[in-house]
């Protein structure tokens, strides 16, 4: 889910123990084939062992199994993957073939992180490494995030973030220096900026969704504001002094943990996984890994490492409701991936439109925003104050979103990220409502337009609903014929995009009136 790594996104980080030795070692290059379908049928070999490597790297590290990020290998071994020849072959390469588009993007994306890779690897051993010195400890900096969650004090929860925050701007200068190279790579390629070139080989329509959720954000404005007052003095924050790790804390609801217990979250997913078809303990090629460790991320991640053979769902539990919705959300990233048809090319099996697998990710962590199925699975009777509050914390998810693509857009049409600053939390502190770091400009931030893949992935996930819901009811997760429909989407992968896809159920395109009209909720009385 946001604040958290998702499936296919790449995550960040640093340096390996072993990386100028391969570095050094002479290599053969490889003639790349010169037929179009002959080269797509290479390049998706090649794409599907690199992204098994570094998707496996990326999840040893982040586990917190596996101290340092070794790509310089990764990318050794596939040179040849990122060559400048093999990206205007690709770019160039005439065809209708269903995977070029998938493989297009993936190669131009590839080509601009091998730019950047020793500083990926830096940066990620840094925030790794680094630490927050806080009561007589030093706080891992991955794990300050659970601290601010659960500290009901808020002075001590500004003081805490904005030593995280110190840390983070001291790690700023590699960031800077990572864009700086990936701008240089862009403009390289031909591409006027960076914003070009994300919409043209993404398909994001950006400037579409620019219109849209800035029309959202107008339009949710007083009603986003009014709640948020209302949230933050119940937990006895002034508004005009509220920041960032207030919200943290506010959406956090311990009062909700009761009707959360953390024994009850596995078997819950499990019962769910059935009522749509899935036996869970007999699904060798999923791997849950919520186990706790000082520098795991807590960011909850899914790991297709191999699709759909080798999937692994990480999170951290720190209690409470939220544990249930990463949980869920990363489930539905899991269980996409598990049940994609194995005889597909790689660039319909791991490529492609990511809002698809957040769309499905989206799907089960909406059940969290269910009363029919909080009623089944986890007996509650009275959800109205819980669903209020879910509602309202989606309603803030979906601003944040909106304010950081605004930002994103004016940050990469240009060519230097320095002195976006202020403009980051300008933006952010504008929309969202409290107040943000300027310093956090870089580290809330994810290659190639991510946050517009999860806006447009919230929009797939209503409107499928919607038609799930019209055709089986508020508890369609509990019809076989529901679940059947479900896995024959998953089984496509990402061949097509969230657009082709609500289409093929019969809805004119990606609309944003029901996801909007799910959060148009009232203030309601404490």
């Amino acid at each position: 889910m946001p604040e958290r790594a998702a499936a296919g996104k790449r995550l960040r980080s640093a340096s390996p123990a072993g990386a100028l030795a391969w570095a050094s070692m002479p290599r053969r290059r490889t003639t790349l084939p010169t037929a179009a379908r002959e080269l797509l049928d290479w390049l998706d070999q090649q794409a599907e062992a690199f992204s098994g490597a570094t998707t496996r790297e990326y999840y040893l590290n982040y586990a917190g199994l596996k101290d340092d990020l070794a790509l310089a290998p990764i990318f050794e071994r596939h040179a040849d993957l990122f060559r400048r020849e093999t990206v205007g072959r690709a770019l160039g390469a005439r065809t209708k073939d269903a995977r070029a588009p998938h493989l297009r993007q993936f190669v131009v994306d590839g080509y601009l992180e091998q730019a950047a890779k020793e500083l990926t690897e830096e940066i990620a051993g840094r925030e790794t490494a680094d630490t927050v010195a806080w009561d007589g400890e030093e706080i891992p900096y991955r794990s300050v995030q659970q601290r601010l969650m659960n500290d009901p004090d808020a002075a001590r929860r500004h003081e805490l973030d904005q030593r995280r925050v110190e840390v983070t701007a001291a790690q700023n200068p590699l960031r800077e220096r990572r864009w700086d190279l990936l701008y240089a790579q862009t403009r390289e390629l031909g591409f006027a900026s960076y914003v070009a070139l994300c919409d043209e080989l993404g398909a994001l329509g950006l400037e579409r969704l620019r219109e849209t959720v800035e029309r959202f954000l107008w339009e949710t404005e007083k009603p986003y504001r009014d709640r948020l007052e209302q949230e933050l003095r119940g937990i006895d924050v002034d508004p005009a002094l509220a920041e960032r790790s207030d919200l943290l804390r506010l959406f956090r609801s311990p009062q909700f943990d009761a009707a959360f217990p953390r024994e009850r979250m596995l078997p819950a997913l499990e019962e769910t996984l059935r009522g749509l078809g899935v036996d869970v303990a007999h699904q060798p090629n999923v791997h849950l890994d919520a186990e706790e460790r000082p520098r795991k991320s807590p960011r909850a991640f899914c790991a297709p490492v191999e699709i759909p053979g080798e999937i692994y769902l990480v999170i951290s539990p720190h209690g409470g409701h939220d544990d249930y919705r990463a949980l869920f959300h990363e489930a539905g990233h899991a269980q996409h991936f598990a049940h994609i048809r194995a005889e597909q090319p790689f660039a319909f099996r791991g490529l492609g439109d990511n809002s698809v697998t957040e769309g499905f990710a989206f799907v089960l962590e909406h059940l969290l925003y269910s009363a029919a199925w909080l009623r089944r699975c986890l007996g509650l009777e009275e959800t109205e104050p819980y669903l209020s509050l879910a509602r309202f914390h989606k309603l803030y998810f979906l601003r944040r979103y909106a304010a950081k693509l605004l930002y994103e857009l004016e940050l990469h049409a240009g060519g230097d990220v320095r002195a976006h600053g202020k403009r980051y939390a300008d933006l952010l502190t504008a929309h969202v409502g409290v107040r943000y770091s300027p310093a956090d400009y870089l580290s809330d931030l994810d290659d190639g337009f991510y946050c517009a893949r999860y806006l447009r992935a919230w929009i797939f996930e209503a409107q499928l609903r919607s038609v799930f819901e019209r055709r089986w009811g508020e508890e369609w997760f509990a019809v076989p014929e529901a679940g059947a429909a479900l896995r024959e989407l998953w089984s496509l992968g990402q061949r097509h995009s969230a657009d082709e896809l609500i289409r093929q159920l019969g809805e004119p395109g990606l609309d944003i009136a029901p996801l909007a009209a799910e959060v148009a909720v009232p203030t309601t009385s404490n």
